[in-house]
C-alpha cells in the first residue's frame, strides 16, 4: 500500500514539473498580429496605372510582397506579381488596366506570414473602364 502511494506521488510530481513546459508552446496564429498595409492607386499618365503604398506595422525593408489580381468576373484572387519593398518599407508597382472586353480588374497586396505576423492584405483597389 505504501509503495502505491509513493509511486503515485512521484508520478504527480513529474506531471506537475512538466506542465509549465506544455503551457509554453510557440506563438499560434491567434497570438500573431496583422501588418497594416497602405495602398493607393495612381494614374500619372493616361492608361498607365500604378499602385504605391507602404507597410506600416513593423519594419519591412527589402522584403517580398505579392500583388494579387482578380479580373472582373473571376471568383478567386490569384498571385500575379512578386516585388520587394525599398529601404523605407515602401513600394510602387505598375499594374495593367482591364483587358479588352472586360469592365474592371482589382488588385491587392499580400504580405506573407512570419514568426511574429499573420498573412496580411491591403484593401482592394479596382480599375474600372467607364467607356466601351
Amino acid at each position: 500500500m505504501r509503495m502505491n502511494r509513493l509511486v503515485a506521488s512521484l508520478i504527480a510530481l513529474v506531471v506537475m514539473a512538466a506542465s509549465p513546459l506544455a503551457l509554453a508552446a510557440p506563438a499560434t496564429a491567434a497570438d500573431k498580429v496583422k501588418r497594416e498595409i497602405r495602398a493607393q492607386g495612381i494614374e500619372p499618365k493616361e492608361n498607365k496605372f500604378f499602385i504605391k503604398g507602404k507597410v506600416l506595422t513593423g519594419s519591412y525593408p527589402k522584403a517580398k510582397l505579392v500583388m494579387m489580381r482578380k479580373p472582373g468576373g473571376a471568383k478567386k484572387w490569384s498571385n500575379w506579381k512578386t516585388f520587394k519593398t525599398d529601404a523605407k518599407s515602401s513600394y510602387r508597382v505598375r499594374v495593367n488596366g482591364p483587358s479588352k472586353g472586360a469592365k474592371k480588374v482589382c488588385y491587392k497586396v499580400k504580405a506573407p506570414s512570419s514568426k511574429k505576423y499573420k498573412t496580411s492584405f491591403s484593401p482592394k483597389l479596382c480599375i474600372v473602364r467607364t467607356y466601351y
